[in-house]
């Protein structure tokens, strides 16, 4: 039988009294998703004037996306699977601390060499994010009222993405890019005390009734994933959409800034709020749409995904060749708005077809997927296509190889729709192997 969650930190410490409470727990995690997605996307209202002063290419900067890409994905299936034996609290505290850490150290490097190994500490870190807080989520909230669970975690992603982008550019005009990272750092390492400190984990399986979890080998959970036809379909999907996605997320400020010659505080205090809001907005209308209509039909999860991906393509090739920086900010934003709708849903079908005892491996399926295809692959490919495509400061060739990377969307959506018809077995299947015989 696997471990219910006890061990360090499952116990109050001191006079402090741990709270079991579903929603101080969503809370944090939301704040732990908002972090997460701060530090790793710092980078890209930045890197332009990292490009200056280091003297670095376009290439180069792709490579830093695809130096993070390889350890994450490397490191989240091991972390993963610890996560599946040991408590997911304490795993928790330990990425959130050592990426927090990692980040604010990115201030100090000369060259990019330091540069890369920074953004790979940060990736190490990260991997535990994923296999932790969807697992957690899951034992506390059941199918029906999981996707929105995970929508308000997931929120965490805009909000990031917004804070990221709106303090980046102004602290980074006022301060420098080293003492951006340096303060961004900072309130990664408060919130792994008080995560650590305040909240006592959920049980496994505890919102899905398993009063007794099946032991699963590290190989049994990988065949069962695998062979399961919505998994895949949901993780190969979610892999080809953030090919796109991750390299938009670390192009685009350098586009808006070379293209309509922005500084990284104009790019960041506008395209910030609108990824956020639109973003935000998006993600959790989507998820508590699907929660409602899934409970007539759970295609409707796998069906959403499909209209989201065919409707963000087109809206992205407008933001893309857009002559007006406020006609691509409306357009982009159209395009965020599809894209960032299946986020909660990708995760609450990958969760929701895997077996209790494998959860922590499947939410690392999927790290693995986006962040060797998506965040290494997308980002690399987009830095090398622009120096082939454009001349060196200029915004045509990176618009050309965004636009080039959109195009992995529609493939998306095909995998999407291919899913919907297995959903339903598939969901049936993963609930009846989650008990013990």
């Amino acid at each position: 039988m696997t471990s219910r969650e006890s061990g360090v930190g499952a116990q109050p410490v001191g006079l402090i009294k741990q709270s079991e409470s579903g929603t101080y727990l969503l809370v944090l995690l939301f704040l732990v998703s908002v972090m997460n997605f701060l530090d790793r996307q710092v980078l890209s209202i930045v890197q332009e004037d990292i490009k200056l002063e280091l003297s670095l290419t376009d290439g180069q900067l792709g490579y830093l996306a695809l130096g993070f890409g390889l350890v994450n994905a490397f490191f989240a299936l091991p972390i993963g699977r610890m996560a599946d034996r040991v408590p997911r609290k304490t795993v928790l505290v330990a990425c959130l601390t050592v990426w927090s850490s990692v980040t604010a150290m990115a201030g100090l490097v000369t060259n990019f060499a330091q540069l890369l190994i920074t953004r790979m500490g940060v990736a190490l870190g990260e991997a535990g994010v994923t296999p932790t807080t969807y697992s957690l989520i899951s034992d506390k909230y059941p199918l029906k009222r999981r996707a929105t669970a995970i929508a308000v975690c997931s929120a965490g992603i805009p909000v990031g993405l917004m804070l990221s982008l709106f303090f980046g550019g102004i602290i980074s005009d006022t301060l420098g890019w080293r003492w951006t990272f340096v303060l961004f750092g900072v309130p990664g390492l408060v919130l792994a005390a008080v995560l650590w400190f305040t909240v006592k984990a959920p049980e496994r399986g505890q919102a899905d009734g398993v009063k007794e979890v099946k032991e699963s080998s590290f190989m049994d959970s990988f065949k069962h994933l695998f062979t399961t036809p919505t998994f895949v379909l949901i993780v190969v999907g979610s892999a080809f959409k953030s090919i796109g996605t991750y390299g938009i997320l670390q192009w685009i400020p350098t586009f808006y800034i070379r293209k309509f010659e922005l500084s990284a505080a104009q790019v960041g205090t506008t395209l910030g709020p609108i990824m956020g809001i639109v973003g935000l907005v998006s993600l959790i209308g989507a998820a508590y749409a699907a929660d409602r209509l899934s409970e007539r039909d759970l295609r409707w999860y796998t069906w959403i995904l499909t209209g989201a991906m065919v409707l963000a393509f087109p809206f992205n090739l407008l933001a893309f060749t857009s002559g007006s920086y406020v006609a691509s900010l409306i357009f982009m934003g159209a395009g965020i708005f599809c894209a960032n709708s299946m986020i909660a849903i990708t995760n609450n079908l990958v969760q929701s077809t895997a077996p209790v005892q494998m959860r922590g491996v499947a939410s690392a399926s999927k790290t693995v997927a986006l962040s060797f295809v998506g965040y290494g692959i997308g980002g690399a490919l987009i830095g090398q296509l622009s120096d082939i495509f454009g001349t060196e400061n200029a915004g045509d060739g990176l618009s050309a190889a965004l636009i080039f990377v959109s195009c992995t969307y529609l493939i998306a959506a095909l995998l999407f729709w291919a899913s919907s018809f297995k959903v339903r077995t598939d969901v049936a299947g993963a609930q009846h192997a989650s008990s013990a015989a």
